[in-house]
């Protein structure tokens, strides 16, 4: 009988026939990348890089979006009137007070060409451009009382009875060199009287020549998809310029409206008349009478 080998605990099992090496695996070769992964590596390196959104750089004022407006289902937006409510009456109004924010920003700016740097005066050299001489605008004006007490109590009694006055906001602007009143006078709510709603709007200050301009437009154009302008003309012996403008609703004849415009030296003077047609105590006439009755104690009442 053949004894079977014994296992040397020192040197493992005993090989029974070749063996086939373990292939080396050495720094400088590599497993090679599948055929689709390298293609896609190449594709990737030839796409653009993505373009920002937006230049860089904080945008200006002017590139912000504009808040959206009222709904489009016909539903109002929040504490606006529906879509058929004609605020008609306040329209002059509001066309006023735009041309009133604008004229602020033409006197701050010199219309007139007076420098607007407190210390400075026209002309005076500063590193800049020599500004031109000041326009000759006339009398300067340097004072006036507090909006409700532009127009007289007897001139009120005779023009807007049972009206009361609501001062602005503006009467008390502290912008320099420049004054603004801008009181109403208003029918008393259940007062049982027709509607009545005059409003005034007075400002010394530079730039008077173009504010008065401006508003001349504003009350000739501002209005016209609602209103048919049925005067316009010039007013002699009331400033140095003056002009009137009466319009009647297209929709609601019942409302009308006389505008008179005038200017003194720096100061301009707007009042604004609204009325209903369907009291037989006022017309055209009287409407446009009352309107420059108002300018004429505006400007009576600065100095």
């Amino acid at each position: 009988m053949s004894e079977t080998p014994q296992m040397n605990p020192q040197q493992g099992p005993a090989r029974t026939g070749p063996t086939r090496p373990l292939p080396q695996r050495t720094a400088e070769t590599k497993p090679a990348a599948p055929a689709h992964a390298a293609q896609a590596h190449a594709a990737q390196a030839q796409v653009p890089p993505p373009v920002p959104a937006r230049p860089p750089g904080a945008p200006s004022a002017w590139s912000q979006q504009v808040p959206a407006g009222p709904r489009q289902d016909g539903a109002p937006a929040a504490g606006r009137p529906r879509a058929g409510a004609r605020a008609w009456l306040i329209g002059g109004g509001a066309a006023l007070a735009v041309a009133a924010v604008v004229g602020v920003v033409v006197a701050m700016s010199g219309g007139d060409g007076e420098s607007t740097v407190a210390g400075r005066p026209p002309g005076a050299t500063g590193g800049g451009a020599r500004p031109p001489a000041p326009e000759d605008v006339g009398k300067t004006y340097t004072k006036a009382p507090e909006g409700c007490d532009l127009i007289k109590p007897a001139t009120l009694a005779r023009i807007a009875p049972g009206t009361e006055c609501v001062p602005s906001e503006l009467d008390k602007s502290k912008i320099a060199s420049m004054i603004t009143r801008m009181p109403r006078w208003e029918t008393r709510m259940g007062s049982g009287g027709s509607m009545l709603n005059m409003s005034v709007h007075l400002s010394v200050g530079p730039g008077s020549k173009g504010m008065y301009d401006m508003y001349k437009k504003s009350a000739l154009t501002a209005l016209k998809d609602m209103q048919t302008t049925t005067d316009s003309r010039s007013v002699g012996d009331l400033g140095d310029q003056a002009h009137v403008v009466h319009a009647v609703d297209k929709k609601l004849g019942s409302l009308a409206q006389a505008q008179v415009i005038v200017r003194s030296g720096n100061a301009v003077i707007t009042v604004d008349y609204s009325y209903d047609t369907r009291d037989s105590a006022k017309g055209e006439k009287q409407s446009e009478d009352a309107a420059v009755a108002a300018a004429r104690d505006v400007l009576g009442s600065i100095r």
